[in-house]
């Protein structure tokens, strides 16, 4: 679900399209928008799609590893950081006012909640950034167009820019080298702006929401606060899910876009070297063109930052332009943040009732 969410991301809509369909006036935006919705729903379709072009099911699990080691970071941050800060903040009301009002106390969930996505987020997010990259491999090099020998590795490993250039990488370790070598250590944070920006309301909302619906059932019960967590889940990230994808636009163009001072085009191409003998295996490379990421009838899109990825996003694309994706990732992040409640809590109950028993 995931790599679907940000694949539907990462592809901007026909500029030409967009026009056409605000001139001829409201019939034509009100298809517009029920093929928008009818794609959403497109789920398994697409993905049995994506694993019959691309090698088999592993492809729709692209980028796992990287989201793994995020969301176990993230994990451990962000419920330490909330249990600390929620603990320090509640204490210093107590200590002023004796009453227990329930706005103060989803004030403190918000802000606990704020801080340690904010901290947790920005401890983790060359992991996102690479869990990107990974998913969209996809959309630029189609599995069925490209085959990479020890003939294609070598050329893109020599860095000949006349024949094949950075290939996609194949693992942790080769994307850390391919980015610091384009962008040097502030690569690794771009699109870093609207991901932090859009992570404070985000778990605000989120902690905020949990602790006022298991506030409101008057329950412990770790059950209770998976369903919370899930409605918690839904409206949080449907209220910061235009923020995501600019943050996902700008991450996919720091790693396939062009360098500053070194610029370098994402095209594959099937030609051979000049000295064909100095490989041991010179077939022809079978070439991939990138004609999606960052194309549009109007030419190339290229976004000079965070602002200018939102305005040409409502420029080209309108509304919906911002909410690509929002299906899949819904139903991800209901089933992933009630899990994550359920589990933490569930947890919690269980190694708090130990230590009371005194067996612990």
């Amino acid at each position: 679900l995931d790599l679907l969410k940000i694949r539907r991301q990462l592809q901007p809509s026909s500029s030409a399209t967009s026009t056409a369909s605000t001139a001829t006036g409201n019939r034509s935006v009100s298809a517009a928008t029920t093929s928008f919705v009818n794609g959403e729903w497109n789920i398994f379709t697409q993905l049995q799609s994506i694993a019959k072009k691309e090698g088999g099911v592993g492809a729709l699990f692209r980028g796992n590893i990287a989201a793994s080691y995020l969301w176990m970071g993230y994990s451990v941050a962000q419920f330490w950081l909330y249990g600390y800060a929620s603990e320090y903040l509640h204490q210093r009301y107590d200590s002023i006012n004796d009453q227990n009002d329930m706005k103060v106390s989803s004030a403190i969930s918000f802000t606990s909640g704020a801080i340690s996505g904010f901290c947790a987020t920005l401890v983790t997010y060359p992991f996102d950034l690479c869990r990107t990259i990974f998913a969209a491999r996809g959309l630029l090099i189609p599995a069925s167009n490209v085959t990479w020998s020890n003939y294609t590795t070598n050329l893109a490993s020599m860095n000949q820019e006349q024949y094949v250039q950075r290939r996609p990488p194949k693992t942790l370790r080769e994307f850390a080298h391919q980015m610091y070598h384009q962008k040097g250590f502030r690569g690794f944070y771009a699109g870093s702006g609207p991901g932090l920006l859009q992570i404070v309301p985000y778990m605000g909302i989120n902690f905020a929401l949990h602790d006022l619906l298991v506030m409101l059932s008057g329950s412990s019960d770790s059950r209770v606060s998976g369903v919370a967590g899930m409605g918690a889940g839904i409206v949080s990230k449907f209220l910061v899910y235009p923020m995501d994808t600019v943050k996902k636009r700008l991450q996919a163009q720091a790693f396939w876009g062009s360098s500053q001072g070194n610029r370098k085009s994402t095209k594959y191409t099937t030609s051979l070297p000049k000295n064909p003998s100095m490989y041991s295996n010179s077939k022809r490379v079978v070439g991939a063109v990138n004609t999606t990421l960052g194309k549009s009838q109007g030419g190339p899109i290229v976004y000079e930052g965070m602002f200018d990825c939102f305005r040409q996003i409502a420029k080209r694309e309108g509304m919906a332009g911002f909410y690509k994706g929002l299906v899949p990732s819904l139903l991800k992040s209901s089933v992933s943040t009630g899990a994550s409640f359920w589990l933490f809590t569930l947890t919690k109950n269980l190694l708090q009732s130990v230590h009371d028993s005194g067996h612990f």
